[in-house]
């Protein structure tokens, strides 16, 4: 059975079931298709390598390599994605054996990011949700809390955009967008009660080992990026306390947290810094020291929003989105009711 969805700006037709917006049938961007299983060997593809990431005892993780006619994301022992050079049309092909249910976690992460990459989009490794009239993007490497925020602003009413891998746009004016994506966030045991909070139905386990939350709201789009938030969670302060960043720091921190390590084709790498460059000239981005969560004591989330408000407001009403600011009880960073 073929799903169609539309995430990261992209029509999409996948013979997996993925955890992505539907959409109605039209002419694909990204056509995914379920191959035979067969074994994966743990010899890199034929072709330059883009991109590559070995484990502590240098066995492989996985590698990205390309020519003329092929392009094959490999995990040895795992999965091969074999598809065109710029990973338009793909095949999955599962080492006999593997857990099928790895897939949708590949496909919607990885795989994703990749095809967005080798088409010189942006993508960041960050967790978004909507706030008022924009969208607020954490932003990290694995474990500093993106989806766990992003999760726990959700539980307070906020719309969830996507979670682990967001695409930016430039639009008209100055502005950058989001595209809405995942409709999951992916969290680690340690944050299973905010799990245990909702609905079992919106709740299951995924086969590496997270628990997939599905808000009650998820964000359409696209959206304006109002801030970009570098989390850094802490055991030793009891409220948020957000800095914002000047351009070049931003660039800088911003750059430590690809979505995908060990990326080394050149063209991919300019179109992106390039374009993180005219992210950080048009978009507030700060560092926030977030006390340790969940459970998050009231007023934490509410009190990081209410750090990073005027920045925002400012840069949102200086690309004509807003008009003139807002009453306090009615300002874009407002929190929603829930329910």
């Amino acid at each position: 059975m073929s799903h169609t969805y539309h995430a990261y700006g992209l029509l999409i037709t996948s013979d997996v079931e993925l955890p992505l917006p539907p959409a109605a049938a039209g002419e694909p961007d990204l056509v995914l298709l379920r191959g035979p299983d067969r074994p994966v060997p743990h010899e890199r593809p034929a072709g330059r390598r883009l991109a590559e990431v070995c484990r502590p005892d240098h066995t492989m993780f996985y590698t990205l390599g390309r020519d003329d006619d092929h392009a094959v994301l490999r995990y040895p022992g795992l999965c091969d994605f074999v598809g065109d050079p710029r990973l338009a049309r793909v095949t999955a092909h599962l080492h006999p054996g593997a857990d099928a249910g790895l897939l949708p976690v590949l496909i919607s992460g990885a795989l994703l990011a990749v095809h967005l990459m080798l088409h010189h989009e942006l993508v960041l490794h960050a967790s978004a949700v909507r706030v008022g009239g924009g969208a607020v993007a954490f932003v990290g490497s694995s474990g500093m809390g993106k989806s766990t925020l992003a999760a726990a602003l959700c539980e307070r009413g906020y719309g969830l955009v996507s979670d682990d891998l967001l695409r930016v746009d430039h639009a008209d004016g100055g502005a950058m967008l989001v595209h809405p994506g995942g409709t999951e966030n992916r969290l680690r045991p340690s944050a299973r009660e905010l799990a245990d909070a909702a609905p079992s139905d919106a709740v299951h386990e995924t086969a590496d080992g997270r628990l997939a939350l599905r808000p009650r709201d998820l964000a359409g789009g696209p959206l304006l990026l109002a801030a970009c938030v570098v989390p850094r969670p802490s055991r030793d302060v009891t409220e948020a306390v957000a800095r914002r960043l000047g351009p070049a720091e931003a660039l800088l921190r911003l750059s430590r947290y690809p979505r995908v390590l060990g990326w080394s084709d050149a063209a991919s790498l300019a179109a992106a810094f390039q374009s993180l460059g005219d992210l950080v000239e048009r978009v507030p981005v700060f560092e926030a020291v977030i006390p340790w969560g969940p459970p998050f004591a009231d007023g934490v989330l509410e009190g990081l929003l209410d750090a990073i408000e005027p920045p925002v407001l400012h840069a949102l009403d200086e690309r004509g989105q807003h008009g003139s600011r807002q009453p306090r009880a009615a300002r874009l960073l407002a929190v929603p009711k829930s329910g």
